[in-house]
C-alpha cells in the first residue's frame, strides 16, 4: 500500500488537533514551530508553501517530535531555543524556560544602567539560569559587564554558550556559585553598580498545582524557594550591603502576590522602593537602591 502523501497545509491541521486533544497549551503554534524545525523553515514560509508534500523522512521527524509535545514536554525543550528580548537563546532540557515577564525585567534594568553616567559599569546576575538576563543587557549596554551566577552547572554551561553566541562573551562572566554557601562572597568580585534576579520564588504548595510542562519537566530548584517562597529574597537581602556599592541599583523579579513581602524585605537594607507590574497589571518587579 502506498504511504500517504502530506501537504504541509493537511499536517499543520492534523498535528494541532492532536495537540489539542492532548491537552497542550498552543497547539497550533506548537505545529508551525515543529513543522518548521523539520522543514528548517521559518512560521510564514509554512503557509507560503502550503501545498508542499513532505517526505516520509519528515513526516517520520515530525511524528517524533509530536509526540514529545503530546507527552507535555515543554515545546521550548524540543526546540532546543526561546526568542528573548529579540535574541535567540539556547534552553537545554530541565532549565527553568525564559518567559516573557522576564523579558520585562530586563529590559528594565537596561533602561536603568543606561540612564548611569558613571560608566564603565559592572552588574550581578543571581540565578542567571540560561543566561538569558546577562546575555540580553550585555548587548544593550554597550559598557557594561555582567557577573551571572547559577548553582546549577548545567545552567552555566548554557549560559556561557549563549553569551559567546551573541558576542557578549567578554563582558558575561559565568561563575558556578551557591547563593546560600558561606563562600559565595569569595567567589564573585563585589560590590556592583547593580543586581538583578529572577530568583526561585514558588511555594511547595504552588508546584503541586503547576502544569506539567512546568512541574514535570523544569528544574524544582529553579522554581520553589521553601514553603513561603521567600527565602532568596530573605537571601539576597542578607547580602545586598556587601553585593552593591552605595546607592547601588537592584531590580528583582517577584512572583504573584508577593510584592508587600519583598518590598519589606527589600526595605531593611535600601530605599526608593517600587513595585512595577508586567503588562498584564500583575506586580512583577521589585526595584530600589542600597542604603
Amino acid at each position: 500500500m502506498t504511504e500517504r502523501v502530506w501537504t504541509v497545509a493537511e499536517i499543520l491541521k492534523t498535528t494541532a488537533c492532536y495537540l489539542e486533544e492532548k491537552g497542550a497549551e498552543g497547539a497550533r503554534r506548537s505545529a508551525e514551530l515543529l513543522l518548521g524545525k523539520v522543514l528548517a523553515l521559518p512560521r510564514i514560509e509554512l503557509y507560503l508553501q502550503h501545498d508542499r508534500p513532505l517526505t516520509e523522512d519528515e513526516v517520520a521527524a515530525l511524528r517524533r517530535l509530536v509526540q514529545r509535545r503530546a507527552r507535555r514536554e515543554p515545546l521550548q525543550y524540543i526546540l532546543g531555543e526561546v526568542d528573548f528580548c529579540g535574541l535567540t537563546i539556547e534552553v537545554s532540557p530541565g532549565l527553568l524556560i525564559p518567559r516573557p515577564e522576564t523579558e520585562e525585567l530586563a529590559l528594565f534594568a537596561a533602561r536603568t544602567l543606561g540612564a548611569i553616567n558613571n560608566r564603565p559599569l559592572r552588574a550581578l546576575d543571581i540565578g542567571t539560569g540560561t543566561g538569558c538576563l546577562a546575555v540580553a543587557m550585555a548587548v544593550q549596554v554597550a559598557d557594561l559587564s555582567v557577573d551571572a551566577v547559577d548553582v546549577d552547572f548545567e545552567a552555566c554551561t548554557c549560559a556561557h554558550r549563549n553569551a559567546a553566541h551573541h558576542g557578549v562573551g567578554n563582558r558575561v562572566r559565568v561563575f558556578h556559585a551557591d547563593l546560600f554557601s558561606p563562600r559565595f562572597m569569595s567567589k564573585i568580585e563585589s560590590p556592583y553598580d547593580a543586581i538583578v534576579a529572577n530568583p526561585p520564588y514558588v511555594t511547595a504548595a504552588e508546584h503541586r498545582d503547576l502544569m506539567p510542562e512546568v512541574r514535570g519537566h523544569e528544574s524544582r530548584r529553579a522554581l520553589v524557594a521553601g514553603a513561603n517562597g521567600l527565602a532568596f529574597y530573605h537571601r539576597i537581602a542578607e547580602l545586598l550591603p556587601e553585593l552593591l556599592k552605595p546607592e547601588g541599583r537592584f531590580a528583582i523579579e517577584i512572583g504573584h502576590g508577593q510584592e508587600q513581602a519583598v518590598a519589606a524585605i527589600m526595605g531593611e537594607v535600601s530605599h526608593s522602593i517600587e513595585v512595577r507590574a508586567d503588562i498584564s497589571g500583575i506586580p512583577r518587579i521589585v526595584s530600589g537602591l542600597r542604603l
